[in-house]
This record gives C-alpha cells, structure tokens and sequence, in this order.
C-alpha cells in the first residue's frame, strides 16, 4: 500500500506516523527538529491536516501542541498497521527462498502475545541478521520501537508443532 500516494504527500504520512506511534503534544519546532522535513513543509502539511479536521492544535500561551483527533486515532492506526503488513509482505516476498512462512500478532489485531513471527529455513547467521536488519528498518520507518519479532527455524518449528508447544498450536488456532 503506497499512502504517500493515498495522502498525496510523504511528509504528510511522516507527521500522521510520528503523532500515531511516537508521541503527540508536540510543537512544529520539535517535529522538524526530530522528521527530516523543513519547518515550511511541516507548516504547510499540519495546515492541510488541520483544515481536513483530522489533527487539533492546542494554542497555549506555551507555544502549539498538535494530536490526532481521538475519533481518528484508531482507524489510521489501523490504515497506517495495514500498509506496514504489505510492506513487510514485501519484504518476505523479496526472501522468500529464505523464509518459509510468517505470522502477524498483535500488533495487526491477532490474538498472539508476539507481534510477528518468522519461521525461516536453514540458513547462516549473516542472512537472518540481514532479515532482522530489514524488519526493524521497516518499523523504525513507521517510529514504531519497540516489536517483539520471535525467529524460528523451520526445524525448530516443526518439532515444536510435533510436541504440541503451546506457542505454536497457540499460532496454529488463530491462524483460523
């Protein structure tokens, strides 16, 4: 999903990504100081915002504070979580001689206490370090930190599936 495209600037989805999953009640200042956008793009895209009623701006005498409007909140969560899945779909199509299936958590709605699972085929540790390196990039872009990502070799998952582990007949049901 291209929401550059659907929002029609990328320093648009910059700011709506920043105030959805690092931190609102923030000032203009501090946003061009932590996105790499110029104060009068980051102006000219919290006025679009704003007149598109999907932000407010907190006008105190302390200066601009600006949030998603919490009626919204949820469902770009949801919007931006949907692109980030395609992304990492992407990313999974481009390795997939290297891995063998995926799972998303709960970060994406499924009821698993991780956030996503890869299961990978055999392989030496510079390539799953070069996949490990290729998912946090991806949820760095989207300033989301902290993702608990479980990596599994194939062998591995089978044997568990054989033994009936929980984590992964807990992966199996809601698989369904």
């Amino acid at each position: 999903m291209n929401l550059e495209k659907l929002f029609g600037s990328k320093t648009k989805v910059d700011i709506l990504k920043y105030l959805l999953f690092k931190r609102q009640w923030i000032s203009m200042r501090a946003l061009e100081s932590e996105l790499d956008w110029t104060f009068p793009a980051i102006k000219k895209q919290i006025d679009s915002l704003k007149i598109a009623n999907v932000i407010d701006i907190n006008k105190e005498w302390t200066g601009r504070s600006i949030t998603v409007k919490p009626e919204l909140e949820l469902l770009l969560k949801e919007l931006f979580y949907h692109g980030l899945k395609w992304d990492l779909i992407d990313l999974f199509s481009t390795y997939e001689f290297m891995i063998e299936k995926y799972f998303f958590g709960k970060s994406f709605w499924i009821n698993l206490d991780m956030d996503l699972v890869v299961i990978y085929k055999n392989l030496e540790k510079p390539q799953i370090d070069k996949i490990k390196e290729s998912i946090s990039d991806i949820f760095k872009w989207n300033f989301i930190s902290v993702v608990n990502v479980v990596f599994m070799s194939i062998n591995e998952w089978n044997k568990r599936y054989r033994l009936a582990d929980r984590f992964v007949l807990d992966i199996m049901r809601t698989r369904q």
